[in-house]
């Protein structure tokens, strides 16, 4: 199915940041026949006011409330600590879903039940990671292990729970240094900004309890780096992904806001190339 005989969706975005802007800009300039752009929302009323001037867009700041009842197709770009919240209302409305902040889904297997009762679908793109496809394939024999090693300049960590909690001095960081070893629940709660391509990647692969993760602070890193190794009855797998950051905001990588994109794009063809 083209572009052009594909229903009009009209999407609502929640968070106005930095990813929240890029998906407008995509649906305005790259999707206009087949996606409408119809309300904002963001915490900071302020922030969504400024998004639609800035992008000369005829849409509507509205409430979180306001804007699932009036849309189709939800896009939640705000946090993890309210993605849970914003899938359940709109799933509990029949309204699509698309989770940008996938950390705030672990634990909570009622979320893709409810989905599949109210017949709405979530969409969840691949973020900061590739790989993802085999990760999918693999599991559909057994999988022994899936492991996340994530390397990142000190300052991409800084503030984070787990550095706070522990008292790490990252300006004292003078090599590559692993400053966190466990799961992918264990990382998500410690680290919400910084490592959501891990709950991706448990969601698809053993689940936030059996799947590694790593962190290394690295002074010499220029990007940030995810490396994801799985071994199974299919073989090894192991893909490695070098992270541009968006030029305007260095703590998000630019490949996590363009999957968004690869996102919108796949659902409007009605395709799912890759598995």
């Amino acid at each position: 199915m083209s572009e052009n005989e594909f229903k009009m969706i009209k999407a609502g975005i929640i968070g106005c940041g930095t990813i929240g802007t890029l998906i407008a800009e995509a649906i305005l300039h790259r999707f206009p026949s087949a996606i409408e752009l119809s309300a904002v929302y963001d915490i900071d009323k302020e922030k969504a006011i400024k998004l639609l001037k800035r992008l000369k867009a005829d849409a509507h700041v509205l409430s979180r409330r306001q804007l699932i009842q009036k849309c189709g197709l939800i896009i939640e770009a705000a946090s993890s600590s309210i993605s849970y919240e914003v899938a359940k209302e709109a799933l509990e409305a029949g309204k699509d879903i698309m989770v940008m902040s996938t950390g705030g889904l672990l634990g909570r297997p009622d979320i893709f039940k409810l989905a599949k009762k109210r017949k709405a679908r979530i969409y969840l793109p691949s973020g900061a990671i590739c790989g993802l496809d085999g990760v999918k394939s693999a599991m559909m024999a057994k999988v022994k292990s899936v492991t996340l090693t994530t390397k990142k300049p000190p300052a991409g960590l800084k503030d984070a729970p787990y550095v706070i909690e522990k008292n790490i001095d990252l300006d004292a960081v003078r090599k590559e240094t692993v400053i966190f070893e466990g799961t992918a629940q264990a990382a998500v709660k410690g680290f919400p900004k910084n490592v959501n391509v891990s709950a991706t990647l448990s969601l698809c692969g053993l689940g936030a309890k059996d799947t590694k993760v790593r962190i290394i602070a690295s002074p010499g890193c220029k990007s940030n780096i995810h490396q994801i190794e799985v071994e199974g009855d299919f073989g090894r797998l192991k893909a490695v992904t070098e992270n541009a950051p968006m030029p305007d905001n260095p703590k998000t990588s630019y490949l996590a806001a363009l999957s968004a994109i690869a996102t919108l794009k796949n659902i409007i063809s009605n395709t799912n190339i890759g598995n």
